[in-house]
């Protein structure tokens, strides 16, 4: 069997209403669908994260870097391939878009594994179990809503029985802070107090059988959230997402050092090198990859194991499309330190109206799988063909 094409998709949605998180407005989503043809016909599906620019860069990476080389390769062979790709372009390639366009082809070639085994995936990988405990991932700050509307959003998520809630934190002025060079009188800033008093009624609300979780997305400095830290002790928070920037391992490891709350990250980083430095420095008590930007699930799967080595949970970010959440699930069962796994409940049509038949949670806020060769997923192709933009 050999690989015969690489096809690579654009594709946005505009949303409703823009959201914002500490850093940033988010107001589209973006897909970069990745699609790998063989020689007898099947095919393999993954996406690249287009996080943080526009998705066509990492397609122009995607098309003239990494597609070509694929040609002619035996799919089977994802370790080859992924070695080949990355020290091929490493020069100018050890991160950023070249690493998210790998981890795209290289999703897509685990699911024809599958497919060629006729295995799903989380069993191709070991097969630990076949279900997963999901929380529900939103939070963001809107103009025109406050805490009320806040705690709203966070109780419907437990109604639906999601295991946690996770909002978002840090919108606020801090030394150092990624704010000051976004700064949009759409949506005003807060103070570290108000953000504080937004994580307790959360909190309140939810109740003790209801995990919270916050996510600064690198916009703190350590001093700036060593003091959230600590009140989030005394509310109860289960663990602070990404407080300081992703460089920052000494700030981290100074967090996680002082705080009750768990330190989780860094989705913003990726290979294994990176994480092992992370965990090394103890600058992180979970493990946080994503799948579609740390390296793909070759990659993504050596980092749960080097956690799971250290005695650490590992809590795959989850932010993207229904592929990306098959993929998640498929290596949170696959492994044995898997932990609760993030599911995005903002505006998304590429996480459920896109797919076939989309890996859903239950009413006790659990994903199981099936038996379903590979990712056990295909996509709709009139909702590619209505917000692919390369047309």
């Amino acid at each position: 069997m050999r690989i015969e094409k690489v096809e690579c998709i654009p594709m946005v949605y505009p949303m409703d209403r823009p959201i914002y998180s500490g850093t940033g407005r988010c107001d589209a989503r973006q897909l970069l669908l990745v699609r790998i043809y063989t020689d007898t016909g099947l095919v393999g599906i993954g996406e690249a994260a287009p996080y943080g620019g526009p998705v066509w860069s990492t397609k122009a990476v995607l098309d003239d870097e990494i597609g070509p080389m694929l040609i002619g390769e035996d799919p089977v062979n994802t370790e080859r391939i992924w070695h080949k790709c990355y020290f091929a372009h490493f020069q100018h390639g050890r991160g950023g878009i070249f690493i998210s366009a790998l981890s795209g082809v290289d999703i897509a070639l685990w699911d024809l594994k599958g497919k060629i085994t006729d295995l799903p995936l989380y069993q191709l990988l070991g097969g630990f179990r076949d279900q997963i405990s999901v929380y529900g991932s939103g939070g963001f700050y809107k103009e025109g809503e406050g805490i009320e509307e806040l705690v709203k959003e966070a109780e419907s998520y437990a109604a639906r029985g999601m295991h946690g809630v996770k909002i978002k934190v840090a919108r606020t002025n801090a030394p150092f802070s990624i704010r000051a060079f976004t700064q949009d009188a759409e949506c005003r800033m807060v103070t570290l107090e108000e953000d504080i008093q937004r994580v307790a009624a959360v909190k309140k609300a939810l109740g003790k059988d209801c995990r919270l979780m916050v996510d600064a997305n690198t916009n703190w400095d350590a001093q700036t959230a060593l003091e959230a830290g600590k009140a989030f002790d005394k509310i109860g928070v289960h663990f602070l997402e990404e407080p300081v920037r992703t460089d920052d391992l000494e700030g981290s490891a100074r967090l996680a050092g002082e705080l009750v709350t768990k330190i989780a990250g860094y989705e913003t980083e990726c290979l294994v090198p990176n994480y092992m430095r992370m965990i090394r420095m103890g600058a992180v008590d979970i493990v946080q990859p994503d799948l579609s930007w740390c390296g793909g699930i070759t990659e993504g799967y050596k980092i749960a194991m080097l956690a799971a080595a250290h005695y650490m949970e590992c809590a795959l970010h989850v932010w993207s499309s229904g592929i990306l959440v098959a993929a998640s699930a498929h290596v949170s069962c696959a492994i044995p330190n898997g932990a609760m796994m993030e599911y995005d409940m903002t505006e998304n049509v590429f996480r459920e109206e896109l797919m076939v038949d989309p890996l859903l949670p239950d009413r006790n806020g659990t994903i199981t799988l099936t038996d379903q060769p590979g990712l056990g997923v295909e996509v709709k192709e009139e909702v590619v063909e209505r917000y692919r933009v390369d047309r």
